[in-house]
C-alpha cells in the first residue's frame, strides 16, 4: 500500500489542516533529520531539475509507463526480456490495482499488467531502490497475482462451462487446481546478482532433478525475471539485441542528454515519446517529483536502517545528512538556512562549511 507523497502533505501543512497520517509522516521524517520545509524547497528543486532534463527518468513510475504502456513497446520489450520461442504478437494492458484479502497486504498495485494474446498475464516492476528483504517481497506479489489471475482464469472457465449438466461440472472440475500462467518481470536499478550477470530467471525446481544435474522446473507458469540494471554495462557502441537497447534506454534515459538513435522504429518511437516537453508535460513532472518524494523511499530508508542494524544505519543516515548539507552549502544556501531546515545545530553546518573551504584553500595552493 502506498501512502501519499510529500507534496501533498506539505501543501496540507500549509493549510494548517495536519491529519493523524501526516503527524505520523512528520515524525519520520523528523527521525530522518529532514523538515517539511525543507521538502518543500527540494519538491520544487526537483520540478527545476526534471523540467530541464532531455528525457523523463524511466525508472521513476510516470516516464516507466509512458515508455512501456504502449502496446508496440510492450511486445518487443517482452519478446526481447522473456528469451523465449513463443513470440508475442499482441498485449491488452488491464488494472493493475487490486483487493488482496488474503494478507495485510490491503492493496496490491502493479506498475504495469498486462495479458499476452495466448492468455499469460505478465506483471512488469521497476523497482528503483531496495526493500528488503527482497526476494520475499518478489515471491507475495507473484503469489497474490497469482490468486487474482486464478480467480479470473476460473470466471472464464465458468463462462464456457456455465450449467449443471454433468458434463460442465465435470470440465469445471478438471480444471479447479489449473492455474494460468503468470510471470513478474523486475527491472531493478539496484545490484541484485554478485556475479556480472543483468538477466536471470528464477523458477520452483526439484532438488532430485538438481542432484541428477538435469535440473527442470516444475511447472513452466510460473516465472520470475529478474533484471540488474547494475550489471548491465554495455556502451552505446556495444549495443547489438533489441533487448541490449530497451535496456540501455532503461538505465541511462533519465542521466543522458542524447540516447542513441537505435535503428529500430519501436524503439525510436519510444524515445520520442518520453521526449521532456515541459509545456505539454507538466503534470507528468510533478508526478515524476511525487514520485521521488514518496513517503515510501523514506519508510524504506528508516526500516534499512534497522535492519542494518541501528549503529550502522545510524551511522549511514549521518553521512547522507553530511552529503546533504555539503552538496547545499556548494549551492550558495546559507548555513542558518540549512539548519533551520534540518533542524540541526548551526554549529553543525558552519564544521562542515569550514571543511568545505579548507578543502578549496588546498586545492588553491
Amino acid at each position: 500500500m502506498r501512502l501519499a507523497p510529500l507534496g501533498n502533505v506539505a501543501s496540507g501543512m500549509q493549510n494548517n489542516a495536519m491529519t493523524k497520517e501526516e503527524y505520523e509522516i512528520e515524525g519520520m521524517l523528523q527521525t530522518l533529520g529532514v523538515s517539511l520545509d525543507y521538502e518543500q524547497a527540494r519538491k520544487q528543486e526537483l520540478l527545476k531539475k526534471y523540467s530541464s532534463a532531455k528525457y523523463l527518468d524511466v525508472t521513476l513510475d510516470p516516464g516507466f509507463k509512458r515508455l512501456l504502456k504502449n502496446e508496440a513497446a510492450m511486445v518487443s520489450f517482452l519478446n526481447a526480456i522473456l528469451h523465449s520461442e513463443d513470440k508475442i504478437e499482441s498485449v491488452t494492458f488491464k488494472d493493475s490495482e487490486f483487493d488482496v484479502h488474503a494478507t495485510d497486504l490491503l492493496r496490491l498495485r502493479l506498475d504495469i499488467n498486462a495479458q499476452t494474446q495466448s492468455g499469460k498475464s505478465i506483471d512488469i516492476e521497476m523497482q528503483k531502490s531496495s526493500v528488503r528483504p527482497f526476494v520475499e517481497r518478489v515471491i507475495l506479489q507473484e503469489s497474490a497475482f497469482l490468486c487474482i489471475e486464478k480467480k479470473a482464469f476460473d470466471a472464464e472457465i465458468k463462462k464456457k462451462y456455465p450449467s449443471n449438466d454433468p458434463k460442465d461440472v465435470a470440465e469445471r472440475e478438471k480444471r479447479r487446481y489449473e492455474i494460468p500462467h503468470v510471470y513478474t518481470v523486475w527491472i531493478c536499478n539496484f545490484a541484485i546478482n554478485s556475479d556480472e550477470n543483468y538477466h536471470d530467471v528464477w523458477r520452483i525446481y526439484s532438488e532430485n532433478s538438481i542432484a541428477k544435474n538435469t535440473p527442470q522446473p516444475v511447472t513452466e507458469k510460473i516465472k520470475y525475471i529478474i533484471v540488474d540494471l547494475v550489471n548491465f554495462a554495455k556502451t552505446a557502441e556495444e549495443l547489438e539485441t533489441i533487448e541490449d537497447k530497451w535496456l540501455y534506454l532503461l538505465k541511462h534515459a533519465g542521466s543522458s542528454d542524447k540516447l542513441p538513435t537505435f535503428n529500430d522504429e519501436v524503439l525510436d518511437d519510444a524515445v520520442a515519446r518520453i521526449t521532456v516537453d515541459p509545456g505539454k508535460d507538466k503534470e507528468l513532472l510533478e508526478a515524476q517529483v511525487a514520485c521521488t518524494m514518496s513517503i515510501d523511499e523514506q519508510i524504506g530508508r528508516i526500516v534499512l536502517a534497522h535492519q542494518e542494524g541501528l549503529e550502522e544505519g545510524l551511522k549511514r543516515l549521518e553521512e547522507e545528512r553530511r552529503n546533504l548539507i555539503k552538496e547545499n552549502l556548494q549551492k550558495g544556501y546559507e548555513a542558518n538556512m540549512i539548519a533551520d531546515f534540518l533542524k540541526i545545530p548551526l554549529s553543525q553546518v558552519l564544521e562542515i562549511q569550514q571543511e568545505l573551504k579548507a578543502q578549496l584553500a588546498a586545492l588553491q595552493k
